[in-house]
């Protein structure tokens, strides 16, 4: 289950955490706190990732570690519920994540900021398996009175408009989704 590799120690506990998450919460009641925690971790942990030399984001290792910390006691007292075979396992992925080891592939999704785009729009992102055709998306978009705009790799793609409008835009677009799940 260990791939090879290295990987960022805070990315890598993060991601132990909420694959441990996601294993416990359909089994037990896991507060709400813990997915805070983690949201918030991500968040200045990608914050930090940005430029870990900044004095002001180094600022921000100490709350990421906090935010992991409380996360991962919670967790690990839920797990003591599946035994002590299950807690050995976490414990190794988590020892694993805290010396760099890629314990789990980081599928990271790139944000992407649009200079100059309305405040006032709603928007979308979703990614498909595989590139898309382009210009059927245009003509959706332009007859919906929306603004689509993909990222480098055509798989991620990004709708802007008035909420009704981006609805209906999807709607049309139903035909690639159902082609992305076949």
């Amino acid at each position: 289950m260990l791939e090879s590799g290295s990987g960022n120690p805070l990315d890598q506990k993060w991601l132990v955490l909420d694959r441990l998450l996601n294993v416990l919460n359909g089994k037990y009641d896991v507060p709400g706190k813990v997915t805070k925690d983690l949201q918030y971790a991500r968040s200045l942990t990608n914050y930090y990732n940005d430029d870990p030399t900044d004095s002001n984001r180094i600022s921000e290792l100490p709350k990421i570690e906090s935010f992991l910390n409380d996360a991962e006691r919670t967790l690990m007292i839920i797990a003591e519920g599946e035994g002590d075979d299950f807690v050995d396992e976490w414990n190794k992925k988590l020892f694993d994540a805290s010396q760099g080891k890629e314990v789990f592939k980081d599928n990271k999704i790139q944000s992407k900021f649009i200079p100059g785009m309305p405040a006032n729009f709603d928007f979308v992102r979703f990614n498909f398996k595989e590139p898309v055709a382009e210009e059927r998306f245009y003509e959706i978009c332009e007859y919906e009175n929306v603004i689509v705009e993909y990222d480098d790799n055509d798989s991620s793609i990004f709708i802007f408009g008035e909420k009704s409008n981006i609805n209906n835009a999807l709607k049309e677009m139903s035909s690639f989704f159902t082609e992305q799940l076949s």
